[in-house]
């Protein structure tokens, strides 16, 4: 029998361990103890008292190996691990095996290693019930992410239906008396979470699946059905105020957004490797302005970051030369790609829905990682607002003076087009490039025009200046004579070889000057 993959996430046992009995944890991480963890399914209707900790956290006998002792003060139990078993030894009420699932190797503070046993079921403590005994299949335990499914959820639960009629009173009162104040937002959020609070603790006392779960997944995805459920009723209320409240925000984002419109992530400093085109997450966001739930916000979010990794991965992968490792993404090159996707996008109130997420969003999952995400948003947003992108603006529109050789290559070949009889794509990319490179040449040519009649024109004056002085007679014969002599007399000083470049016909003269 093999353990989920997230089965300690949601244990009960490791989660007190990290919580209410972390010390004794720390001190067996310290100590590099054996720890053993029942799996959740076991751990159903089993108190975890001091008693129960110790008994499951051991260090190794002095005295045998493979024997193991308990951490209470009187090391009062003994076992001996024997391969795939834990053989209960001394100490025990009724001496028998518990069967290891898995091992795990994990490494302490000081990166020395220590085992972590997933056991069968607990050493000591009664097992009262398995994960099936609840009928509920690792696809329901998942959260819903829309509203929809959310609602339709809850309305599974038959005797919850009555907690579902108050949670709608609860919210008609709220659209109806809870006056909205602008600047007074967080005493909104507070009020709407304590009426969560309340129904779905009600929800969870009549849910008549929870007392049988074995792990927490059960209770976290009904605490995000009930948030959906109550966000969904006072979404229009709540929204129109938290609009109100950032509308100079969300103004000044659309204006860096029309700034950065043309705006290549190499402006604003990606690296030329994870430079690529950004198609398919601008759809998500695109979407936040319709949607109610803010844990479906902040998947769409989520979603977006997961969008852009993959297309830069991709391009990566696209470009690897074989026996090289390709580089990774950071935060440093992720928010300016996320930059330019945001500006592509047709969001109009996203700093309203970041805070929409942040004051009504209670539910923090142990399974994703949703806060990193807004996180990072925020973070991009704060970039765009501090950060002035005319002047990028401004010289992307400049006449490209020179090109580069593979430039001037690409784009010979874009401009013979394709053979005769070989069919021509039609493709708006396409379309573009090919304008792109079209309004090159006619750059290039022009430049050239003007090289050819400035060097036709300095050949011109040159030539006539030569002519006017063939037709005008040598007005000082006798100092030219002189001279031509005394050129005679140095030339005779001279070797066959100075001889020969002193008689050049060229007109020009190399060398230096006298």
């Amino acid at each position: 029998m093999a353990v989920e993959q997230d089965d300690l996430v949601f244990n009960p046992f490791y989660q007190a361990l990290q919580g209410q009995f972390c010390n004794k944890y720390e001190y067996a991480q310290d100590h590099c103890y054996l720890v053993c963890i029942p799996q959740s399914a076991s751990m159903v209707g089993v108190e975890i008292t001091p008693k129960f900790v110790e008994t499951h956290i051991l260090k190794p006998s002095p005295m045998f190996q493979d024997n193991y002792i308990s951490t209470d003060r009187l090391g009062s139990k003994t076992v001996v691990l024997d391969g795939h078993e834990i053989i209960l030894v001394e100490g025990f009420d009724n001496p028998s095996k518990v069967k290891i699932i898995s091992e795990e190797l994990c490494y302490n503070k000081k990166y020395k290693p220590y085992k972590m046993l997933i056991i069968e079921s607990p050493i000591v403590g009664e097992v009262k019930g398995r994960r099936g005994s609840a009928g509920l299949s690792d696809e329901f335990l998942k959260p819903r992410t829309t509203f929809v499914e959310n609602v339709k959820f809850l309305n599974l639960f038959p005797e919850c239906r009555f907690q579902l009629l108050n949670l709608d009173k609860s919210i008609q009162q709220f659209n109806h008396n809870y006056l909205m104040v602008k600047g007074y937002l967080e005493a909104a959020s507070q009020k709407l979470r304590k009426i969560w609070q309340e129904n779905l603790e009600a929800l969870i006392k009549a849910n008549n699946y929870v007392s049988l779960q074995s792990d927490s997944r059960l209770e976290e995805a009904l605490a995000l059905a009930t948030e959906s459920y109550l966000m969904g009723g006072v979404h229009s209320k709540i929204f129109k105020a938290v609009c109100d409240e950032c509308q100079r925000q969300d103004r000044l984002l659309a204006t860096k957004a029309g700034q950065l419109q043309g705006i290549t992530g190499k402006q604003l400093g990606v690296k030329d490797d994870f430079v690529c085109p950004l198609p398919s997450s601008v759809v998500e966001l695109a979407r936040l302005d319709g949607i109610n739930c803010p844990h479906e916000k902040m998947c769409c979010l989520k979603s977006t970051l997961e969008s852009i990794t993959e297309e830069v991965s991709q391009h990566l992968k696209a470009d690897m030369v074989p026996g090289f490792t390709s580089n990774c993404l950071t935060s440093d090159d992720l928010i300016p790609l996320l930059v330019l996707v945001i500006s592509g996008a047709k969001c109009h109130h996203l700093a309203s829905n970041l805070m929409y997420i942040e004051s009504f969003h209670w539910v923090s999952s142990k399974s994703d990682n949703l806060g990193y995400s807004l996180v990072t948003f925020k973070a991009a947003i704060e970039y765009m607002l501090a950060t002035d992108f005319t002047p990028l603006a401004s010289s992307e529109h400049r006449v490209k003076k020179e090109m580069s050789i593979d430039e001037l290559m690409a784009a010979s070949s874009f401009s013979d087009g394709p053979a005769d009889g070989a069919d021509r794509p039609h493709s708006k990319e396409f379309t573009g490039i090919t304008q792109s490179l079209h309004r090159e040449f006619d750059n290039i040519s022009k430049m050239m025009e003007e090289s050819m009649n400035v060097q036709q024109d300095a050949s011109k004056n040159g030539f006539q200046q030569r002519e006017k002085d063939a037709i005008q007679p040598p007005k000082q014969l006798p100092e030219v004579a002189t001279k031509t002599s005394s050129k005679q007399a140095k030339s005779s000083q001279l070797g066959d070889f100075l001889l020969a470049l002193q008689n050049d016909v060229l007109e020009s003269s190399y060398g230096k000057q006298d």
